[in-house]
């Protein structure tokens, strides 16, 4: 088995990670470019766009002035596998056009011999924060839409209660910290 979380791999990681930070809250293009692989393999999912490609990437970011301020790191999980695999899990408190925003990030790493460690590729998506019952109505209303099962108007308030109660019954069973040593059943047989 590979080792998992060297701790001087995860504070070589961490120190990237930081660095890559401060380059995107400098709207760092040049620095911002070099972080990830070279390659039109490389896959960045934001919020709103798909991008295929280091050029779809380094083009994106061109033409995007950074709408947010006030970006803090709230977690960050660092994991290692052997010593040339990296994977960053972050949740990010920012303003995004002035309003607050709850984020997520990841990020895989890949160390290569010839240029180092590189963003293979990376996700940043909004955290949903549902609070009213309009707010659950119209997740549930664009889940569906997005997965292609459409929700008859009638049913739409409905549709919601259960989404709300399903998030409120599985919310616990999330929070609960797992050890570290855990691993996951292979088969899972019902």
């Amino acid at each position: 088995m590979p080792t998992i979380n060297d701790p001087t791999l995860i504070a070589e990681i961490t120190t990237l990670h930081d660095a890559y930070e401060r380059a995107l809250a400098a709207h760092d293009l040049a620095a911002l470019k070099e972080f990830f692989w070279d390659s039109e393999l490389t896959v960045r999912y934001g919020v709103a766009e798909h991008l295929y490609g280091a050029e779809a990437i380094a083009a994106y970011r061109q033409g995007a002035t950074p709408a947010f301020t006030d970006r803090v790191l709230t977690r960050r999980a660092i994991l290692t596998i052997g010593t040339d695999l990296a994977s960053i899990m972050c949740e990010i408190s920012q303003k995004i056009r002035g309003q607050p925003r709850h984020s997520r990030q990841s990020q895989t790493w890949v160390r290569f011999p010839e240029v180092g460690w590189k963003i293979v590729s990376a996700h940043v998506s909004n955290a949903i924060s549902l609070s009213s019952p309009n707010e659950w109505e119209a997740y549930a209303v664009q889940t569906a839409h997005t997965i292609g099962l459409p929700i008859a108007p009638e049913f739409r308030t409905g549709v919601a209660q259960t989404v709300e109660r399903n998030a409120t019954i599985i919310g616990p069973l999330l929070k609960f910290p797992l050890p570290e040593d855990v691993e996951s059943a292979p088969v899972f047989t019902p």
